[in-house]
């Protein structure tokens, strides 16, 4: 599958992007992906001190623990030039049994708006479905309308869970998604 990327206006990037197991050498440009997307999508969302206090380096220490660990599976979206512009994190949800659980989803803002996020979540409730995990939930800022629309075309819906995240100054709802052949 082809997509363009537009990296700057009148630059485009032509490329193949193909989904892979994440591995924990990949976390540094994880790691990029994670705060770029961030300071792209959510100015407004979450208060601008919580998006200048991002640590590259302790989120790229982070995300490679995760990476080197069991419980979770994260899929990575790498071009043919080995660059990396998207992940999703997701396994068992840790509160609920029996029940999959979206843990992060991120597309570096260079190729966001291609489809790419769908792709990468397409693969993961798929998997989640395989392995016998209908139900999923994941969480989300109330205030970022643009996933939430990307959820809500997945099927996923609020089921009245929230939290209000003092670390980010942000309230996060919980969606969940129930395979129609599991109903």
């Amino acid at each position: 599958m082809h997509h363009t990327f537009t990296a700057e206006p009148g630059i485009e990037l032509t490329t193949e992007i193909r989904l892979r197991a994440g591995l924990p050498e990949d976390a540094a440009a994880l790691a990029g992906v994670f705060v770029s997307a961030w300071r792209h999508s959510y100015p407004g969302v979450v208060p601008e001190s919580s998006l200048q206090a991002l640590d590259q380096d302790e989120i790229a220490a982070s995300l490679q623990a995760v990476l080197g660990s069991e419980g979770s599976t994260t899929v990575v979206a790498e071009a043919k030039t080995h660059e990396l512009f998207g992940f999703c994190r997701y396994g068992a949800d840790p509160e609920e049994a029996g029940t999959g659980h979206v843990f992060s989803l991120y597309v570096s803002p260079l190729a966001s708006r291609r489809g790419l996020g769908a792709r990468l979540l397409a693969h993961a409730v798929s998997d989640l479905e395989l392995r016998g995990l209908d139900r999923v939930t994941l969480w989300v800022f109330e205030r970022n309308e643009p996933a939430r629309r990307l959820y809500s075309s997945f099927g996923f819906s609020p089921d009245g869970g929230r939290v209000s995240e003092s670390k980010y100054g942000a309230v996060e709802i919980r969606l969940r998604r129930v395979a129609k052949d599991a109903l």
